[in-house]
Protein backbone atom coordinates (compact mmCIF):
# COMPACT_ATOMS: atom_id res chain seq x y z
CA UNK A 1 0.00 0.00 0.00
CA UNK A 2 1.54 3.61 -0.70
CA UNK A 3 1.58 6.51 1.74
CA UNK A 4 -1.25 8.28 1.75
CA UNK A 5 -0.35 10.88 4.67
CA UNK A 6 2.33 12.71 2.00
CA UNK A 7 0.85 14.77 -1.11
CA UNK A 8 2.21 12.77 -4.10
CA UNK A 9 4.45 14.72 -6.34
CA UNK A 10 2.89 16.14 -9.92
CA UNK A 11 2.76 13.41 -12.90
CA UNK A 12 4.52 14.08 -16.12
CA UNK A 13 3.43 13.29 -18.95
CA UNK A 14 5.40 12.10 -22.42
CA UNK A 15 4.66 14.30 -25.47
CA UNK A 16 3.14 12.47 -27.43
CA UNK A 17 1.56 9.55 -24.89
CA UNK A 18 1.93 6.08 -26.50
CA UNK A 19 -0.78 4.93 -23.98
CA UNK A 20 -3.92 6.16 -21.87
CA UNK A 21 -2.74 8.79 -19.51
CA UNK A 22 -2.99 7.93 -16.08
CA UNK A 23 -5.88 11.01 -14.63
CA UNK A 24 -3.82 12.80 -11.80
CA UNK A 25 -7.18 13.99 -10.25
CA UNK A 26 -6.61 13.62 -6.45
CA UNK A 27 -9.14 13.05 -3.56
CA UNK A 28 -7.91 14.64 -0.21
CA UNK A 29 -9.41 13.53 2.84
CA UNK A 30 -8.66 16.19 6.04
CA UNK A 31 -9.56 14.48 9.00
CA UNK A 32 -10.06 16.26 11.84
CA UNK A 33 -7.68 14.35 14.77
CA UNK A 34 -5.16 12.91 12.06
CA UNK A 35 -2.79 13.71 9.00
CA UNK A 36 -4.73 14.50 5.54
CA UNK A 37 -5.00 11.67 3.58
CA UNK A 38 -4.48 11.96 0.11
CA UNK A 39 -5.61 9.36 -3.08
CA UNK A 40 -5.11 9.01 -7.02
CA UNK A 41 -5.21 6.97 -9.62
CA UNK A 42 -4.73 4.31 -10.53
CA UNK A 43 -4.64 3.18 -6.77
CA UNK A 44 -8.18 5.22 -6.16
CA UNK A 45 -10.58 3.21 -7.78
CA UNK A 46 -13.88 5.28 -6.39
CA UNK A 47 -15.08 6.62 -3.23
CA UNK A 48 -18.34 7.33 -2.09
CA UNK A 49 -20.47 8.05 1.00
CA UNK A 50 -23.44 6.38 2.49
CA UNK A 51 -24.87 5.65 5.62
CA UNK A 52 -21.87 8.48 7.21
CA UNK A 53 -19.17 6.39 5.86
CA UNK A 54 -17.04 7.95 2.95
CA UNK A 55 -16.02 4.64 1.55
CA UNK A 56 -12.74 4.62 -0.89
CA UNK A 57 -12.53 1.60 -2.53
CA UNK A 58 -8.56 0.99 -3.36
CA UNK A 59 -7.31 -1.13 -6.40
CA UNK A 60 -5.30 -4.76 -5.99
CA UNK A 61 -1.48 -4.40 -5.29
CA UNK A 62 1.39 -6.30 -5.36
CA UNK A 63 0.72 -8.88 -2.82
CA UNK A 64 -2.52 -6.88 -2.30
CA UNK A 65 -6.38 -7.57 -2.87
CA UNK A 66 -8.82 -4.87 -3.70
CA UNK A 67 -9.68 -2.98 -0.11
CA UNK A 68 -11.88 -0.41 1.09
CA UNK A 69 -11.05 2.01 3.07
CA UNK A 70 -14.00 3.63 5.66
CA UNK A 71 -13.89 6.82 6.97
CA UNK A 72 -16.69 8.15 9.31
CA UNK A 73 -18.01 11.60 8.52
CA UNK A 74 -17.40 12.34 11.81
CA UNK A 75 -13.91 12.19 11.81
CA UNK A 76 -13.91 13.74 8.17
CA UNK A 77 -12.83 17.31 8.17
CA UNK A 78 -13.65 17.68 4.34
CA UNK A 79 -12.84 15.46 1.47
CA UNK A 80 -12.61 17.38 -1.85
CA UNK A 81 -11.38 16.08 -5.00
CA UNK A 82 -9.29 18.61 -7.06
CA UNK A 83 -9.50 18.12 -10.56
CA UNK A 84 -7.09 16.79 -13.08
CA UNK A 85 -4.21 19.19 -14.04
CA UNK A 86 -3.65 20.85 -17.28
CA UNK A 87 -0.60 18.74 -18.15
CA UNK A 88 -2.91 15.75 -18.09
CA UNK A 89 -5.85 17.38 -19.80
CA UNK A 90 -3.33 18.51 -22.51
CA UNK A 91 -1.47 14.42 -22.89
CA UNK A 92 -5.30 12.83 -22.59
CA UNK A 93 -6.45 15.24 -25.73
CA UNK A 94 -2.89 14.24 -27.63
CA UNK A 95 -3.66 10.52 -26.87
CA UNK A 96 -7.39 10.27 -28.05
CA UNK A 97 -6.41 12.40 -31.15
CA UNK A 98 -3.64 10.18 -32.01
CA UNK A 99 -5.96 7.23 -31.02
CA UNK A 100 -9.31 7.75 -32.02
CA UNK A 101 -8.80 10.87 -34.18
CA UNK A 102 -10.94 13.38 -31.87
CA UNK A 103 -10.97 15.34 -29.20
CA UNK A 104 -10.74 14.54 -25.58
CA UNK A 105 -14.06 16.32 -24.97
CA UNK A 106 -15.32 14.46 -27.94
CA UNK A 107 -14.08 11.21 -26.86
CA UNK A 108 -15.62 11.82 -23.44
CA UNK A 109 -19.27 12.58 -24.66
CA UNK A 110 -18.94 9.47 -26.82
CA UNK A 111 -18.41 7.54 -23.75
CA UNK A 112 -20.53 9.17 -21.76
CA UNK A 113 -23.27 8.73 -23.61
CA UNK A 114 -22.68 5.10 -24.92
CA UNK A 115 -21.39 3.15 -22.04
CA UNK A 116 -21.36 -0.82 -23.16
CA UNK A 117 -20.80 -0.29 -26.44
CA UNK A 118 -17.88 -0.46 -28.92
CA UNK A 119 -16.05 2.20 -30.14
CA UNK A 120 -17.06 1.68 -33.62
CA UNK A 121 -20.10 2.22 -32.60
CA UNK A 122 -19.58 5.21 -30.82
CA UNK A 123 -18.10 6.44 -33.47
CA UNK A 124 -20.51 5.57 -35.99
CA UNK A 125 -23.62 7.64 -33.21
CA UNK A 126 -21.39 10.30 -33.18
CA UNK A 127 -20.90 10.57 -37.16
CA UNK A 128 -24.81 10.53 -37.55
CA UNK A 129 -24.90 13.08 -34.92
CA UNK A 130 -22.68 15.61 -37.28
CA UNK A 131 -24.57 14.52 -40.25
CA UNK A 132 -27.88 15.12 -38.52
CA UNK A 133 -29.42 11.64 -39.75
CA UNK A 134 -30.78 8.86 -37.76
CA UNK A 135 -27.90 6.66 -36.21
CA UNK A 136 -29.11 3.44 -38.14
CA UNK A 137 -29.07 5.43 -41.40
CA UNK A 138 -25.09 5.24 -40.97
CA UNK A 139 -22.99 2.24 -42.63
CA UNK A 140 -19.37 1.61 -42.98
CA UNK A 141 -17.18 -1.61 -42.90
CA UNK A 142 -13.54 -0.69 -42.05
CA UNK A 143 -12.11 2.03 -44.28
CA UNK A 144 -13.54 4.73 -46.53
CA UNK A 145 -11.61 7.02 -49.03
CA UNK A 146 -12.71 10.07 -50.82
CA UNK A 147 -12.20 9.49 -54.40
CA UNK A 148 -13.36 12.79 -55.91
CA UNK A 149 -13.52 16.05 -53.54
CA UNK A 150 -16.15 17.03 -55.99
CA UNK A 151 -18.33 14.30 -54.47
CA UNK A 152 -18.49 16.52 -51.98
CA UNK A 153 -19.68 19.54 -53.41
CA UNK A 154 -23.03 18.16 -54.25
CA UNK A 155 -25.31 15.99 -53.18
CA UNK A 156 -26.76 13.09 -54.97
CA UNK A 157 -30.45 14.74 -55.08
CA UNK A 158 -28.87 17.52 -57.48
CA UNK A 159 -27.47 15.49 -59.78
Amino acid sequence: MSDTSTRPEPRTYPQPPTSEPVSDELLVVHLKHRATEYFRRPELVSHQVSDGILAITLAAGEGTPVRTRHFPLGEVAEFVVEAASTAYEEAFDAWTRARFGVDAETYRSMNETSVGMTMAEKMRRQIAEGLGVDPSAVHFGGSFTIEDDEDWESSPDEE
